[in-house]
């Protein structure tokens, strides 16, 4: 098959023409340099446009205007890829490349080899620059979509390059743009070849740069998002901290009042859906204003923590709570113990806080001692039951406990059923 220089120029128009819509369909506003890239393949199509009208518009126009808009293509690719590099383009190579074939050409309209040599050098210059520019920046432009803008202006300076050494070498046939011959084949072939590589190169890079930004965006949310959870976590052992301060003590790090009418509550529901005993102690140091009074404030402290420290070790199970009730007071709260279980319980503290052996003058014991009032219960179906009858039972108990010589535990003999109960 032939094949003739204007068919070639014509496909050079239809490549060039096609290439600008896809490129103007991208969000230009996500892709600014796109907006340059299209503008130099239009101004591609308008210089091959304008080759292939010779002999039928003017020379000023057909000579003069096409070379300015392949230079201006040039310059607009240049800037272009200085825009996806993020680099200050160079204001010489942006403006003097049209300025001087704008300005020389008019003067070389009948003088074929010089004007083809001159533009041709301004063009292989021009596709060179781009050439540079793209190797610099290799290294900080992700893909391979730059090697392929790479080759397309490599071949581009070469087509140049070619043609000056034409010209020089007086090669008439190139006195025409029109006409078919090796040189003019070669050169519109090899500029096919090299608008296909533009293209591909171009859309290659953006979305090699649209991926990565991506990727680098996917990271930076999954470590905000480690930090998020981060700081989630630690947000959340803060609450808890809150939390477990809210409802223990500060002196002796048992549960306070607050968090054993809680208990006390949640458990008396328990007991009453289940229909169990629930056993509470209530816990009183002997004798203990007197304590204050002759060892100090400071003594009674650690007289309460030490208190404190056999009702902890003394618990059997890990849902049973131990609380300080207010002043010298205490209550443990044992878990599914019946009446028996409780005074069994209220025994063992009491020996183990007289067995401290901790001093007690004022005391006819000798030592610090407790009394207990230990009381258990079946609560009532009745939705008017209340833990306070517990608490009334159980603060009974230790009354008599006091009443009768300290340092010892009562035990509640009332039914182990609320009053109030259904019979």
């Amino acid at each position: 098959m032939d094949v003739n220089v204007p068919s070639l120029l014509v496909a050079i128009i239809v490549m060039s023409a096609t290439l600008v819509l896809p490129v103007a369909l991208v969000p230009l506003r996500q892709h600014p340099e796109l907006r340059t890239w299209a503008w130099a393949l239009g101004a591609n199509t308008l210089a091959y446009v304008l080759f292939v009208l010779r002999g039928q518009v003017s020379d000023l126009l057909s000579v003069v205007l096409a070379n300015v808009a392949v230079a201006q293509t040039l310059v607009l690719f240049y800037l272009g890829i200085c825009r996806f590099q993020q680099r200050e383009p160079s204001r010489w190579l942006s403006v003097a490349p049209v300025l001087l074939v704008g300005a020389s050409f008019p003067l070389l309209l009948d003088k074929l080899p010089l004007r083809v040599m001159l533009g041709c050098s301004v063009y292989a210059a021009q596709s060179l620059a781009c050439v540079v520019i793209l190797v610099r920046c290799r290294e900080q432009t992700i893909g391979r979509g730059q090697y392929l803008l790479m080759a397309g202006f490599t071949l581009a300076t070469l087509v140049s390059l070619f043609r000056i050494g034409a010209a020089a070498s007086g090669y008439m046939e190139l006195l025409s743009i029109l006409l078919t011959n090796p040189v003019q084949v070669t050169t519109f072939l090899v500029l096919i070849v090299a608008l296909i590589l533009f293209g591909t190169g171009l859309a290659l890079m953006v979305h090699e740069r649209s991926e990565s930004q991506l990727a680098r965006q996917s990271g930076l949310l999954e470590q905000q998002n480690r930090l998020l959870q981060q700081y989630s976590n630690r947000l959340e052992a803060a609450n808890l901290s809150l939390t477990e301060l809210s409802i223990t003590d500060s002196l002796t790090g048992l549960g306070n009042r607050r968090h054993f009418d809680e208990v006390l509550r949640t458990e008396w529901e328990r007991a009453r859906r289940g229909g169990k005993p629930l056993a509470l102690l209530l816990i009183d140091i002997d004798c203990f204003k007197d304590y204050n009074d002759c060892y100090g404030h400071q003594a009674g402290d650690d007289c309460l923590m030490k208190v404190a420290t056999v009702l902890r070790t003394s618990l059997r199970r890990a849902g049973d709570l131990a609380a300080r009730y207010g002043g010298e007071e205490f209550a443990v709260v044992p878990v599914d113990a019946d009446l028996e279980q409780a005074r069994q319980l209220a025994q063992a503290i009491c020996r183990a806080v007289a067995a401290q052996a901790l001093a007690h003058v004022r005391s006819p014991h000798g030592r610090v001692t407790v009394s207990i009032g230990v009381a258990a219960l079946v609560p009532s179906l009745d939705a008017q039951s209340e833990p306070e009858a517990l608490i009334r039972r159980a603060d009974a108990a230790l009354y008599r406990a006091k009443e009768g010589g300290r340092n010892k535990v009562e035990v509640d003999r009332l039914p182990a059923r609320c009053v109030n109960a259904p019979s």
